[in-house]
């Protein structure tokens, strides 16, 4: 199983509210039907005042392939667009994982 992590920061015309709402209402259900994807989780800081970063989006493929064909298609093009519109991606940090689940 191959884990994408990114941290996610709104643009500096978004509050966090409005951020969280076009993550949850708009972008979520997009990245939701790439190809591939398994599992795709967002978590949001119970106090985004303090926090470095916005929302943290983790997407699970089956394998690195996966994942890096999910994001040539035409969805995955999409949804990186969408992403622009709402988030700072220049602030966006993204790293790739394997998960060893300790309890589950």
């Amino acid at each position: 199983m191959t884990k994408l992590a990114i941290t996610l920061s709104r643009s500096a015309d978004r509050s966090f509210e409005e951020f969280r709402q076009y993550y949850r209402d708009e972008h979520a259900s997009l990245a939701a039907d790439l190809p591939g994807l398994e599992r795709y989780t967002v978590s949001f800081p119970a106090d985004p005042e303090s926090a470095s970063y916005d929302a943290l989006a983790e997407l699970y493929f089956p394998d690195d392939e996966t994942m890096a064909a999910a994001f040539d298609s035409d969805l995955g093009r999409e949804v990186a667009a969408d992403a622009e519109t709402f988030a700072d991606m220049d602030a966006a940090e993204r790293v790739v994982l394997e998960e060893d689940v300790v309890v589950d």
